[in-house]
């Protein structure tokens, strides 16, 4: 068994490391579950749930354990170049149309918020049908520096309100443009 001194000081190293891992960011980024340094942006991630990170479109993918209906809850970060092009009411306003463009679309919430660190955010929920089934969205719209940060929740009404607090959990810890 290694004595004091040596426990001591693999202690100290272990908390330095650790500390080295969270060193660059603001406090309230560190503590959270998932940090993306590249895109800067961070969020927490519901217990029992994975993270997929990317190279395509989304940046990354949170997806919850499957639901009755079969279909696993998740959530994905679009980043986009070019947000201080716009305003935060015209990037709701071209989101909305978007989403206005698929099948079946119903719009379920249209507002803004306010996010930790004073930060403005719009919220956008909607259903719409895609393969037959009905799905619904809530999307966390975020400018950030030059960037937009486009966080959308998946699933179908019925899993959405069961997941709706592990949802919140991602899109009300989401910091980004540190």
């Amino acid at each position: 068994m290694p004595n004091l001194a040596t426990r001591l000081f693999m202690a100290l190293s272990l908390a330095a490391l650790a500390a080295g891992c969270a060193s660059g960011l603001p406090p309230d980024v560190a503590k959270l579950g998932y940090v993306h340094r590249q895109l800067r942006f961070a969020m927490n991630v519901p217990a029992g749930w994975t993270i997929r990170d990317t190279s395509g479109t989304a940046a990354v993918f949170l997806v919850g354990p499957t639901g009755a209906d079969g279909m696993q809850p998740n959530v994905n970060v679009v980043v986009e170049s070019g947000g201080a092009a716009v305003t935060l009411e015209e990037l709701a306003r071209t989101c909305q149309r978007e989403a206005e463009a698929l099948k079946g679309f119903k719009l379920l919430g249209n507002e803004s918020c306010t996010l930790a660190g004073n930060r403005k955010a719009w919220v956008l929920t909607f259903e719409h049908s895609a393969l037959g089934q009905t799905l619904r969205e809530r999307q966390l719209l975020v400018l950030a520096g030059n960037r937009s940060y486009i966080v959308t929740a998946t699933a179908s009404p019925e899993a959405f309100a069961a997941n709706e607090a592990d949802f919140e959990t991602v899109l009300k810890s989401f910091r980004a443009g540190w």
